[in-house]
Parts: structure tokens; sequence; C-alpha cells
């Protein structure tokens, strides 16, 4: 599983006047030749965080975030009373982007966009189409009348009941039958602070309470900063009464504008923010789009199988500008641009080709395919995994990302500790075993130095990450 990238700094940054009183925070991180991404944050009003800044190989990418209109540290901020939202709306976003690709210099660039942002992606790239080299977009949205109402008129409600008390606690009791929305507005612009500013905590902490596949104490407290709740609240709301000054299915309607632009949209199939509906239905009309739906997934981006997309998306579109930029012949661009697939279709070409598409899945990284029994089916589960071979047996390492459960292959295999594998054309039976203490050590040292990713994932996690021997039999 794929983690973020290490820690980093931005090399440049600055405010850009766009007009209406307003200036962009603006920032610039990896390197200043490489491909150029837009980062686009949720929300609206979310801002940009410098985790984001690491879904990005820094030694590959040109990373631009910034923060919209009205939050982060762009100016005026929306938790001051007397911001004129009358200028922040969509297209003032998307003319606002014009206006920093021209000011960096950038000619076209990459767009990532998740929740919001994935809004402002589409409204972007339906309008500048010869602007946008790809679009990574998820959980995904278009801001049609039936999502909004399933987040704020109740449809939520019912996997998230105490969370829903909450969010209706300010709304007096006659209205809470009513438009929401209008009543939230109300509240959300009344002068005094000890109605604005409940309710913004309210309408805040609603979200960072459905936002994760299971909810954390930490998420929740975030969105429940002051300054923060009331800049999202105020232009969340803004934006969702009008209805994002969007036409009914805009987004939809105008995907065909998008051919062309290869799309990868990574959905959780549990995400209670942003339902999958609007990913597999933008995915039938959009050209070309990849649909990753996530079966152990919520909203947030850094849930592990949504983050793995997520990053295998950026490397695989990184890896690819590089070679264009090389000008390696179209065969040998397509043999390594095969080495970034991954999950069943990785395993499809591993097979298919005896290895020699899928083994080496990145330079220095080699993998095999691991064929357990299903412990509640009985029936084939394969798996394209990262090895190293130790005195002639393939060690492999039961990470998941870091995430707090064992991957389902190693609950396999603990059932059933016989399996097969295939290294390249080499195709045994093999006997599962888990190292321990200095075994464990010397292994994962060895693992680590192919990947060293596991190291940042078992600092993740409260479990020891399980070392696994595949000794032939």
């Amino acid at each position: 599983m794929l983690g973020l990238y290490p820690e980093l700094d931005p090399y440049d940054h600055g405010m850009l006047p766009v007009g209406d009183g307003n200036t962009l925070y603006w920032e610039e991180c990896g390197n200043p030749e490489g491909k150029p991404v837009a980062f686009l944050h949720g929300g609206p009003g979310g801002g940009a965080s410098p985790r984001h800044r690491r879904l990005f190989d820094p030694e590959r990418y040109r990373i631009v975030l910034f923060d919209q209109r009205g939050c982060g540290r762009s100016t005026p901020h929306c938790s001051e009373p007397d911001v004129d939202l009358s200028v922040n709306t969509t297209w003032h976003l998307v003319s606002d982007m014009e206006q920093l690709r021209e000011d960096r210099g950038i000619d076209r660039w990459q767009l990532f966009g998740g929740s919001w942002g994935s809004v402002l992606a589409l409204a972007y790239a339906e309008t500048h189409p010869e602007r946008v080299t790809e679009l990574i977009l998820r959980g995904v949205a278009t801001l049609r009348v039936k999502e909004v109402q399933w987040l704020f008129g109740g449809g939520a409600a019912c996997l998230f009941p105490e969370a829903w008390s909450r969010f209706l606690a300010p709304v007096p009791y006659a209205r809470r039958g009513g438009d929401l929305l209008e009543v939230y507005h109300e509240l959300l612009n009344h002068p005094d602070p000890n109605v604005h500013g409940p309710a913004a905590l309210a309408w805040s902490r609603w979200e960072g309470e459905t936002v994760k596949f299971t909810p954390q104490e930490e998420v929740v407290a975030a969105f429940a900063e002051p300054e923060f709740a009331l800049a999202i609240a105020r232009i969340e709301n803004h934006y969702f009464r009008h209805g994002g000054w969007l036409a009914p299915d805009q987004l939809i309607r105008g995907a065909g504008k998008l051919s062309g632009i290869p799309c990868v949209l990574v959905q959780g199939r549990y995400d209670v923010v942003t339902p999958a509906t609007t990913a597999w239905e933008l995915a039938q009309v959009l050209p070309g789009a990849e649909l990753k739906m996530i079966g152990d997934a919520g909203h947030a981006f850094d849930e592990p199988g949504t983050l793995h997309e997520l990053i295998s998306a950026t490397d695989r579109f990184a890896a690819g500008w590089e070679e264009g930029r090389s000008g390696l012949p179209s065969a040998e661009v397509e043999r390594k641009e095969i080495r970034m697939l991954f999950g069943d279709e990785h395993v499809r070409r591993y097979e298919e080709t005896d290895g020699e598409v899928g083994h080496d899945w990145q330079d220095g990284v080699p993998t095999l395919v691991l064929t357990t029994k299903g412990r509640k089916t009985g029936q084939d589960r394969k798996f394209a995994l990262i090895y190293q071979e130790d005195d002639g047996n393939p060690v492999i390492v039961a990470s998941k990302g870091g995430a707090p459960n064992h991957p389902g292959w190693y609950l396999n295999l603990q059932e059933n500790p016989e399996v097969r594998v295939q290294v390249r054309a080499d195709k045994f039976t093999a006997r599962a075993r888990t190292a321990t203490g200095e075994e464990r050590a010397r292994l994962w040292d060895k693992l680590a130095a192919v990947w060293p990713a596991y190291n940042d994932y078992q600092k993740k996690t409260d479990r020891e990450i399980p070392v696994v021997v595949l000794e032939r039999v």
C-alpha cells in the first residue's frame, strides 16, 4: 500500500491579488522544473494543509497549492463579519485559478481535487480544457440538488443520528422540518456571536463527524476550531444555497468537453459526505475515466485504500510525463507505464506475461503474485506484493499502508498457511510463516531498504506489522 511522501516545505510562496478586494495565498513545493499540478482543497472553505503537499512525488512534481477566497491564509477571511460573500462564487474561483496559472507561468497543469475540490476541478476543466493535462478526483461531487439534500436534508442522518441531533441543536424546533440551508444562513449571518458561533460549530462538526469511515476525535476537534468553523460554515452554506451557481446537472452534462483528458476517480464506497452514486454516474459519461471504488473507505483522502489509489495515480501520471520528455520509443513508454499497474490488473498482466510485465513494479521494487484461500469462501484470492529473497525463499510484509488491521491476505494465510507463489515464471507451492525476534528485525530492514515507506507505515499503527516468509515445499 502506498502512503504519503515525506514532509516538505515550500520553495516559494506569496499573495496574489485577484480582484474584489481578495488576495490569495499560494505556495509551490517540490521540483520547480517538474510536472505542474494544482491541488484544489475541499469545503469550499477548507484551506490547504502541509499534508496535501505530500500527495505528490516532490522530485517529479511542481506542486501548486493555494487557499481559495475567504479561507486559510487568503484575505479577507470569512470569519470576519463584514466579508462580502457576493464576490465568492464558483466562477470567481475559476477565474482566480486562471490568474494564478498565468502568474506562475504555467501553460498546462494537472488538477487534483477532492470533495468540493472535485467540483471546482470539473468546473475549471470544462471551462478551460486546453489548460488541463489530467484530472484526479476524490470524494466526487457535482453539487446537484440531490447531493446537497442528502447531506443537509436528512439522508445522511439515517447513518449518523447522534451527530445529526447535534447539527439540529441550534435550529429552532419549529423550523427543523423546513429548509435547513436557509435557517442556517440566518444563524450564521446573525450579528450576535452567541448565535452565529454555536451555529458555525454545529455545522462544521457535522462534517467532521461524517468525513471518516470510522469517526476520529482529533478530526472532529479540528473542525470545531472556532475561526475555521465560522469560515467554512459561512462559505459552504453560501455555496450550497446557490447550488454552486451551476445549472441543473451542468457538470455531468458538460463532461464531453473533457474528452482526451485522462481522469481517475477515487471514491469511498461508504462515503457519507459525497455518496458513491455521483462518481459512478460521472464515470458513465466522462470519456476514458477510471473509477476506483474503495470498498472499505469513507470520504477522507488519507484512508489507506483511498490514499493508495491517489498516490498510484499521481505517480503514474508523473512517470508518463517523464517518459514523454525523455523521447523514449512508444513501446518502451508503454512497457514502463505498465509497471505502475496495481490491484487485479497488476495480477492479470503479471500472470499473462510470466512476470515480464509487473515483476519490476517500479525501478528496484520487485513483486510476486501470492494466491491464498479465502478464509470465508475457500476461493482463490490473488495479490501482487513487494518481496525480497532470503535463503531462496520470498519474504513479504503485511503492511496495509499502516492500517490498524491486518490485510485480508494475511488473515487468509493464518487460517491456511499453504499458498501458491509466482515469481516471474517460477510458480511453486509454499508454506507461510510469520518471522519473529531477530529474524523479523533482519528481514524488516531488508524489505524497508527496497520500500522505505514500510518504516512510516509502522509508525502509523499500534500493531507490529508482520513479516512473512514463504518457504518452498
